[in-house]
């Protein structure tokens, strides 16, 4: 049985949206092939280095050592992380990624040859400010590069390449390192003494394929349309004003300390891990690419378990329980004597902090509205890059600070070395963490996704009716080319019935009216899409129907693309609510032909008299987007949507429509003549 979701699909065209459709769409599957290769680079390189400073630090210094790589690879996203995003805006994105990987490739191939702590900390840094520029490159590129309907697919795919190839990472890794001390080591004395430089060229290698897949995607820049200039200060005052709203919002408040906490426990375990492994545990550089293996199966474990979980528990109790369920278990993991049991307490480590962080995530979502959402998450990566930074600068600090102790009870020696007493730290954190998170969220009434329960009769009654719809932005002259089609439709002998949207009935006009007067101010996104959905269903029921069963031709100047286009996108109500309500406003009725009369905003406004109305009058940023989303659902739908160039000459944009029309006509023939 189809679902109420594929009903709709079908209705609308929409193809299905499946990974392998993804996978086997050749742009995105170059950029999943550069985005899994070098993201496995990237934790192999990871470790490679930490190990790395790890030896190059004295016995007592590797601690330090390694916080000091940990700290030029945290910093750039703190000092940087906030403007990342409105730099790559400005810049062309295929260059700016493959400039990136060839940097970062270049990077790691000279690590071997340095040995020297300085320029190791020097490279981190620059190779984490290059992906600090990447990351951002690749999910702006993404809604041009792939199918919206892909979107998220698309995104999950980009998770999976982050953060599924740390287990991985940290296997092969392991297998290097066993191979360059083992194998290799006894052929070639490098190799035995510097048992990272095969990762960290295995790591640059991975960074040259990304590059070469990168060059062969046809990638889109964004049209600029009257982009302002980067404003530092209106950044700053959206990331102060973010902060305000989470000290004052209970449940905001609550997640991001659960959040961040989290993230700075994980921070623990990557800064404490090397030395922990080789020098506690005595396991060498292979038992800290166990360690990192173990948490990362874990993790991804715990984030593909999540929603099941949900279905059993409430998501708050599911956050809170697997914070302090994550602390204990850090406490475990601290206290373990093997390598062996250290791995396998870390993956049960990996599998709660994989849980929080999921959970914590969909909750902010679902209980902050749209208004302040965008900030919070802002601020809140902030916040979490910099509890992450804090977290790996701090334990290892601990860790020097502590050093090397033990103690005997009993005739029985307890290890209570800096590395035990860090990762205990951070357990007792994370418990503080969890207790005050919990009481947080007692205080705030949380709010759980509801389907509507809009269920629409998708049935269209028999007729030999055509509905045609035109959209566009303001100005695209749509008037005009409504009325022209009409005459040609009428010189076939067709009876042919113009109608509007808004209005096409008495109360279609008086809300019409409400919509565009400029003395209406400002609307609520969500009240505005449903006047618009109330408008349609009358106009609907009382005029495009009954006109459909008479066997007329129905021309509309706007139907539902419109709100798809203006409400669901340019406003951020989102496509599928907004599809939703129209589906079941109008009982499923689309349009057999839509004519998408494309014309860039700031042309349009031109074309557009002085006095212009409230959806006019919002200016070219807010029409640009919506002309973005016209050419977005034209792009998933060419069996159902005609763009024509509206720039063109009157006469010019008439050929182009008729042309579109004798097509359709010649179609409901041949159907007919079938029947």
């Amino acid at each position: 049985m189809s679902s109420f979701a594929d009903e709709v699909a079908a209705l609308r065209g929409t193809k299905s949206a499946t990974l392998r459709d993804l996978l086997t769409h050749p742009p995105f599957a170059r950029l999943a092939a550069a985005m899994t290769v070098s993201s496995l680079g990237d934790w192999v390189g990871f470790i490679a280095v930490t190990a790395l400073a790890a030896r190059l630090g004295t016995a007592g210094g590797g601690a330090y050592a390694v916080a000091g790589v940990m700290i030029a690879r945290s910093l750039p996203a703190v000092l940087f992380g906030p403007f990342a995003g409105a730099i790559v805006d400005r810049v062309n994105r295929k260059r700016l990624m493959m400039g990136a990987d060839l940097g970062r490739a270049a990077m790691y191939a000279s690590m071997p040859f340095l040995q020297n702590l300085t320029a190791i900390y020097v490279l981190s840094f620059a190779i984490e400010s290059l992906s600090l520029m990447w990351v951002p490159a690749r999910d702006a590129t993404m809604p041009r590069l792939v199918p919206r309907r892909q979107l998220a697919n698309a995104n999950s795919l980009a998770l999976l390449s982050s953060y599924g190839t740390l287990p991985l990472g940290g296997l092969v890794f392991t297998i290097i390192a066993t191979l360059s001390n083992d194998v290799l080591g006894g052929a070639v004395r490098y190799f035995k003494s510097d048992p990272e430089s095969l990762a960290l060229w295995l790591d640059a290698g991975t960074f040259g394929f990304s590059a070469l897949m990168i060059s062969g995607i046809a990638m889109r820049n964004p049209v600029r349309r009257g982009m302002p200039k980067l404003d530092l200060s209106a950044i700053g005052r959206d990331i102060v004003e973010g902060f305000r709203f989470l000290r004052g919002h209970s449940l905001a408040s609550a997640m991001t300390t659960g959040i961040v906490v989290a993230f700075s426990a994980v921070g623990a375990v990557l800064a404490i891990g090397p030395v922990y492994a080789k020098l506690t545990l005595g396991a060498g550089a292979e038992g800290w690419g166990l360690l990192v293996t173990s948490f990362g199966v874990g993790m991804g474990i715990g984030m593909a378990s999540v929603n099941r979980l949900h279905r059993l528990v409430d998501r708050e109790m599911v956050f809170a329980g697997s914070m302090i369920a994550a602390a204990a278990t850090l406490f475990v993991l601290a206290s373990m004597p093997t390598i062996a049991l250290a791995a396998f307490f870390a993956i049960v480590l990996g599998f709660f902090c994989g849980a929080t962080w999921v959970s914590g995530y969909v909750l902010l979502q679902e209980n902050v509205t749209d208004e302040y959402r965008g900030r919070t998450f802002g601020s809140l990566t902030v916040m979490s890059r910099t509890g992450l930074f804090l977290s790996l600068t701090a334990f290892p600090i601990i860790a020097g600070v502590v050093g090397a102790h033990e103690v005997y009870v009993g005739g029985h020696r307890l290890d209570l070395s800096g590395t035990r007493v860090a990762l205990w730290t951070a357990g007792l954190g994370v418990i503080i963490a969890g207790v005050v998170t919990r009481k947080g969220l007692s205080r705030y009434r949380l709010s759980r996704p509801m389907p509507l329960g809009l269920v629409p009769k998708l049935r269209r009654p028999p007729s030999k009716g055509i509905f045609v719809a035109f959209e566009g932005v303001e100005g695209s002259g749509k008037g005009t080319q409504v009325e022209r089609a009409r005459e040609f439709l009428e010189s076939k002998g067709l009876d042919v019935l113009v109608t509007r949207e808004p209005g096409g009935t008495d109360i279609g006009e008086q809300l019409r009216s409400v919509l565009l007067d400029t003395d209406t101010g400002h609307l609520e996104p969500r009240t505005e899409a449903l006047l618009f959905a109330a408008a349609r269903a009358q106009h609907v029921a009382g005029v495009i129907r009954p006109a459909l069963v008479e066997g007329k031709v129905v021309v509309c100047d706007r139907y539902i693309d419109s709100s798809l286009a203006y409400q669901g996108w340019a406003r951020g109500l989102g496509e599928q609510d907004v599809l939703t309500l129209n589906v079941w406003a109008t009982q499923g009725l689309f349009p057999d032909l839509v004519v998408l009369l494309h014309v860039e905003p700031e042309e349009g406004l031109r074309r557009v008299s002085d006095s212009q109305d409230r959806i006019e009058s919002e200016g070219t940023e807010f029409l640009a987007k919506v002309s973005d989303a016209y050419l977005k659902i034209a792009e998933e739908h060419p069996e159902r949507v005609v763009v024509v160039d509206a720039s063109g000459s009157e006469d010019a944009v008439h050929e182009k429509v008729r042309d579109a029309l004798e097509r359709l006509l010649a179609e409901r023939e041949e159907d007919d003549g079938k029947g």
